[in-house]
This record gives C-alpha cells, sequence and structure tokens, in this order.
C-alpha cells in the first residue's frame, strides 16, 4: 500500500503527452479546491453537439461526395496507454470523459478512408503523399521528389541565333528566357520550373512572364549559351535511360508499372494529425469531415465503449443522469472482517456521508485519529481493491 501511495490520478482533461505519472498524495494533502469536472463536461458536450447538428451545411456538393467511406476510431496505441493508465489509478472515468480526451487531439484519432467504387488511390512511394488521380501523383513526384527518380546533369548548348523583337523574363529568379515562338519553348519553361523550384503551374507561370523589349538585353541574351538539363534514371547496371524533357521523365514515371514510384490502394489507415499527406482537395474534404460531422463522434463514443467492456472494465450507470462510467476493477463486497481496522473507520465514514470529496474525509483525520498520509495510504488501496469507487472529480462511494 506504501507503493500506492506515490501513484498519480489520470487527468484525462491534461492529456497532451499522455502523462499519467501520480500526484495523488500532493493533490489532497494541499487541499486544492476539486471541481466536478464530468457533469458540466457533459452537459457542454451535448449542448454543442445538437447546436452543431442543427448547423452542418449540405456541403456534399464537393467532386468527392459520395466516393469515398470515411471511418474514425481511437488510435490504438492511444487507447492502449488509457486503459493502462485508468487501471493503474484505480479512478473510474465517465466515458464521456474519454471519449472527449481522444477527440481533442486529432493524433489520437485513426482515419479511414475507402473507394466506394472499384477505383484507387495513387500514393508516392518518396513520401507517402496520397492523391486521387494517377496523374497528380505524377506530376506531385515532378515537382517534390524528382532526384529520387532520375539523376540531373546540366550541360551548355548552343547560342541562340535569330531576330527577335523581344524575349521574356522569370519575374521570380530574373533570369532571362526565350520568347513563346522559340523552339523548345515549352521544354525550356517547364525545365525552369523544376531547376528553380518554382511553385506555379506551367500556364499560370506564363501569365507572369515580363516581356523585354530591350535591344541590349536581347543581344545580352543571345550571346549567352542555353543551358540543358539531361534527366538519367537511377537504374543499377546498363539499364539506365536518358531523357531531355520533363514530359519524357514523366511518361516514364507512368509507364513504371511497378511500386517503384508510386503505389496504390483502395483503402487508406492514417493517423488524424496526417491529413496533410493526401492533395489538397482531398485533405480538405476530410477536414470538414471531420469538422461538420456529428455521426462519428457518436460511433467512437460507441467504439470506445466496446472496447472497454472486451478489455474487461467494469461499466457501469452513476448519477442523476445514469452516466456510463468505466472502472479498471469490479466493485467487491465490503467484509469488514476481512480489510483492516483503519479500512473499516473510513469504509463507515463513508457510508454514513457518501458521496463525499476525499477532502472531507482528510479534514476529518482528527476524529479518526488517523494521519491524513495513512488515510490517503488506506483510502488508495479501498479504491484499486473495488470496495469503494473514486471518480475524477475526487467523489467517493462506496
Amino acid at each position: 500500500m506504501e507503493k500506492d501511495k506515490k501513484q498519480k490520478k489520470v487527468d484525462l482533461s491534461q492529456l497532451s503527452d499522455l502523462d499519467f505519472a501520480p500526484n495523488w498524495d500532493n493533490k489532497y494533502i494541499a487541499g486544492e479546491k476539486q471541481k466536478d469536472r464530468f457533469k458540466p463536461q457533459r452537459q457542454e458536450h451535448q449542448r454543442e453537439f445538437k447546436r452543431k447538428k442543427k448547423e452542418i451545411p449540405k456541403r456534399y456538393d464537393s467532386p468527392f461526395a459520395n466516393k469515398f467511406k470515411i471511418t474514425v476510431n481511437p488510435d490504438k496505441t492511444i487507447l492502449d496507454t488509457l486503459k493502462r493508465g485508468i487501471r493503474k489509478s484505480g479512478i473510474s472515468y465517465s466515458l464521456e470523459e474519454i471519449n472527449s480526451a481522444i477527440i481533442d487531439k486529432k493524433n489520437r484519432l485513426q482515419i479511414t478512408i475507402e473507394h466506394l467504387k472499384e477505383e484507387t488511390f495513387f500514393i508516392t512511394t518518396f513520401d507517402n503523399s496520397v492523391f486521387y488521380t494517377k496523374s497528380n501523383a505524377i506530376n506531385h513526384i515532378v515537382e517534390k521528389g524528382l532526384k529520387h527518380v532520375v539523376d540531373i546533369t546540366e550541360t551548355i548548348g548552343e547560342n541562340p541565333s535569330g531576330n527577335f523583337k523581344n524575349i521574356l523574363k522569370c519575374p521570380e529568379s530574373g533570369i532571362l528566357l526565350p520568347p513563346k515562338s522559340f523552339h523548345d519553348f515549352e521544354a525550356i519553361i517547364k525545365t525552369h520550373l523544376i531547376e528553380k523550384k518554382i511553385k506555379l503551374n506551367y500556364n499560370n507561370y506564363l501569365n507572369k512572364l515580363i516581356t523585354v523589349e530591350d535591344e541590349i538585353t536581347i543581344n545580352e541574351w543571345k550571346n549567352t549559351p542555353l543551358k540543358k538539363l539531361i534527366f538519367t534514371t537511377r537504374e543499377l547496371g546498363s539499364t539506365k535511360r536518358s531523357f531531355n524533357s520533363i514530359e519524357a521523365v514523366q511518361g516514364y514515371i507512368s509507364s513504371t508499372e511497378t511500386n517503384q514510384f508510386i503505389k496504390t490502394n483502395k483503402v487508406i489507415k492514417i493517423k488524424g494529425d496526417s491529413i496533410d499527406n493526401f492533395e489538397k482537395d482531398l485533405a480538405g474534404f476530410i477536414s470538414d469531415f471531420l469538422k461538420n460531422s456529428y455521426q462519428w463522434k457518436k460511433d467512437l463514443f460507441f467504439n470506445t465503449l466496446i472496447n472497454f467492456k472486451k478489455s474487461g472494465f467494469y461499466i457501469f450507470k452513476y448519477g442523476p443522469k445514469n452516466y456510463l462510467f468505466a472502472a479498471g476493477q469490479k466493485p467487491k463486497t465490503i467484509e469488514i472482517t476481512k480489510i483492516s481496522e483503519n479500512c473499516v473507520k473510513i469504509v463507515k465514514y463513508i457510508q454514513k456521508t457518501e458521496p463525499i470529496k476525499i477532502i472531507s474525509i482528510l479534514s476529518q483525520s482528527g476524529e479518526m485519529k488517523l494521519e491524513k498520509n495513512q488515510i490517503l495510504v488506506e483510502l488508495k488501496w479501498l479504491v484499486k481493491e473495488g470496495y469503494v469507487k473514486e471518480f475524477s472529480d475526487g467523489t467517493i462511494v462506496c
């Protein structure tokens, strides 16, 4: 029982780091004011759910509507940590408190998104980003992961020849570029976008190019050799291939049927804080679902309840509104002959005045002729053995 004295209670409202470290004796000896947390918390959540249910917009006008099934469950690691902590503390927690603690942080959620039709997601192997179309996945590889596909070398070509009334200038790098009529113009521009890591698509970038008509500047550009990039595949041995354009590299990625660059899957499972792994529009759709849907929170509550039952937790109702609670130990019938004399004193006082707060029990240490530390040790043992129940707000009942 001396060991039990040093254990802290599980503070579900401060679960940011899942810290179940003990604070039991210090909290109550110090006389800290206790608050009824689970009752107003449940009432507040119920009001919030009802309000949101009325306010939910008919926002299934998204292009992704009716194409996916999204389910949300507690992350298994988080749930197992919660259960271990609750068992260790001996405290009975309301299912509302447990559910709210899980929902409070996205990394405590396990999100599953599944295609409803015979289609698949496309996952880039270099960073596990998820895309709705293969073309979007290829574009992502070219923009962010090209070095994982090809080695890039720079070569110097010939000086541009011909009469030019104007040329173009990159608004971001200041580099001079050929006019739109120049041969290989598109390939040069797309290569420039990759080389300078400019986050604009080809058409949008063209609209931002600056036209230069100054003859001196044009002659300066004409006297500068054109640069070219060579893209060489990274296969081992003599099977390497070289390409002169981004389009050719895209075609190579697309034609590679293995999982070398892109994997496919009908179902994706991620933690709630990894939604950004999805392409932007799809990530927005999932975020809107989490924000606006009430049903997934209701399902999460019942999934958590079932999980706790299957794990051997004692589930019971308590309070004027019969809230559901979970305890790590089943209640035991008090037999005076099987508990210590000090425990008998404490139990009799609880039975006479229950429900009662731990602070109130400690205030009777003089009447019971027990030190506060003794009361805490015995009380903790009674809780862990199941002879009495302790709730997260410090209430004790037999």
